[in-house]
Order: structure tokens, then C-alpha cells, then sequence
């Protein structure tokens, strides 16, 4: 069977190549590092890795590998979830801006300063 095929224009190199669904669903590197520093806060929140992963509704190794440095690993779901166990929306994990653990998650204070006054 014969198939017609228009050549590419001139000048340029054709239609561009169709981006991987892959790259539309991963996280940023910003993204990626205000995860991890957000699963460490949480798990101090929740004292363990595995009462953390217990909350969040994960496997234990999951979330570790998310908190390490290394790069490929979180998502958008994990985000969700941990903005769940945090009581917090998924822009502030991902953005940022959760108060560590140990303060007020309206003023930010410390708990310690909080008690003295």
C-alpha cells in the first residue's frame, strides 16, 4: 500500500518531535528538592519513615527514595499525598512553603517560643 508523505517544509526539519508522556508528569528540579525537604519535615512530624509511609499510604522504600538525592524519583501523587498528611495543599509542598516541623502553621513560630509567651 502506498503512502503519501509531504515533504517537510523549507528551512525547517519537520513537524517537532511529540513530547514523552513522561516528561509531561515529572517534577521540576525545584519541584523534586521542595518534595524532599518536605518528606524530611514530615517525617519528623511523624517521628519514623515507616509511620510516615503508614499515614501516607505508602511503601516505606517509596519514600525514602523520594527524600534521597537522587533524581527520577517523587511525583505529583506522592506530593498530593504528603500535602494530606500535612494538612496542607499540594502548591505549598511543591512550592515550598511547609512550615517545618515543630512550628506554627500560621504564625511560624517555634513551639518552645510559642509555650514561653
Amino acid at each position: 500500500m502506498l503512502k503519501l508523505v509531504h515533504p517537510p517544509p523549507p528551512g525547517g526539519q519537520g513537524p517537532r518531535p511529540r513530547r514523552r508522556r513522561k516528561d509531561v508528569l515529572s517534577l521540576t528540579p525545584d519541584e523534586r528538592r521542595n518534595l524532599r525537604q518536605a518528606l524530611k519535615n514530615l517525617r519528623l512530624r511523624f517521628g519514623t519513615w515507616a509511620c510516615l509511609a503508614e499515614v501516607m499510604d505508602v511503601p516505606v522504600l517509596s519514600l525514602k527514595a523520594a527524600a534521597s538525592p537522587r533524581p527520577g524519583f517523587g511525583s505529583y501523587g506522592l506530593a498530593l499525598r504528603a500535602a494530606r498528611a500535612a494538612g496542607s495543599t499540594i502548591e505549598a509542598i511543591l512550592s515550598g512553603k511547609l512550615t517545618p516541623a515543630g512550628a506554627c502553621p500560621h504564625c511560624g513560630a517555634k513551639d518552645a517560643e510559642r509555650s514561653a509567651s
